[in-house]
This record gives C-alpha cells, sequence and structure tokens, in this order.
C-alpha cells in the first residue's frame, strides 16, 4: 500500500510541477513571441553546436539526412494531395464543360430558329405592306379612271344642260 500511495503522491507532484512550468499566467513575462523570436538565432546556433560537439559525425549526418528525407517526402506528399484534388476539379470542369458546350449549342439552335422566324415575319409584314401599297394604288388608279369617266359623262351633259 505504501509503495502505491508514494507513486500516487509522485505523480500528483509531478502534474504539479509540469502545471507550474506550463502556467501561462506565471510565465507569460518570459516566454513570449518577442523574446522567442529575438532569442531565436541564438537557440538555432547553439544547438547545431551542440549537436556536432556532443553527437559523432558518423552518427549525426545519417540522422540529419534521415531528418531532412522525411521532410521532403512529407512536402511531396501535402503536394500530391493538393494536385489530386486539383486533378479531381479539372475532371469535374471537363464533364460540366462537355455540359455547357450541349446546353450552349442548344441555346444556339434555339437562336437561330428565333432569327430565322423573326426574319421569316419581318418577310411577312414587308410584303403585306408592299401588297397593301399596291392595292392603295389600283384602287386609286381605278378610282382615278372611274372619277375621269364620270367627269367626262357628267361634262357633255352638263354643257348641254347649261
Amino acid at each position: 500500500q505504501s509503495g502505491r500511495d508514494l507513486l500516487h503522491c509522485r505523480c500528483y507532484d509531478e502534474h504539479y510541477l509540469v502545471s507550474l512550468i506550463l502556467n501561462t499566467n506565471t510565465m507569460a513575462i518570459f516566454f513570449t513571441r518577442d523574446n522567442f523570436v529575438l532569442a531565436f538565432p541564438l537557440l538555432a546556433v547553439c544547438s547545431t553546436y551542440a549537436f556536432f560537439k556532443f553527437i559523432p559525425l558518423q552518427y549525426g549526418l545519417p540522422v540529419l539526412g534521415v531528418i531532412a528525407l522525411t521532410l521532403k517526402a512529407r512536402n511531396k506528399i501535402i503536394e500530391s494531395r493538393s494536385t489530386d484534388e486539383h486533378i479531381d476539379k479539372t475532371i469535374v470542369q471537363d464533364l460540366v464543360s462537355d455540359e455547357d458546350a450541349l446546353i450552349a449549342k442548344q441555346n444556339e439552335k434555339a437562336q437561330k430558329k428565333l432569327r430565322k422566324s423573326e426574319q421569316k415575319l419581318r418577310e411577312r409584314l414587308k410584303a403585306e405592306r408592299r401588297n397593301t401599297a399596291n392595292k392603295k394604288k389600283e384602287a386609286a388608279d381605278e378610282d382615278d379612271d372611274g372619277e375621269i369617266i364620270t367627269a367626262f359623262a357628267k361634262g357633255a351633259r352638263g354643257k348641254k344642260g347649261r
């Protein structure tokens, strides 16, 4: 029982210690983003020096190579996923463009039919106008002929009667 209690106390103490370290209220004075940005070059130089000082080159360089290859592979995987989405978008766009092309052809045919019907209607109206104009001329000519004849007939009678 004492072992369990000791383990429980130790876990409690470690948890308390971790919560003290990560507490943002007490450590916000020292660990800020501005301080980190300013200290990053010094941290990078010191970390690189410590790495090459304490780890032999025969082990350190392969580890760095593996890390570099891992990062490169991860970037390629991310890039291939993004191109897969792009390919999927282009396939969908191609399919939609085919449908759009069919719809455009149908619209174009409908517009051609509409233009033809409007043109036929205009031609009919022009023909009707011509016909009505010709009929008026003919009617006017006939009326003129009739008036001339009636005037001639009346004129001869009218002169004799006076």
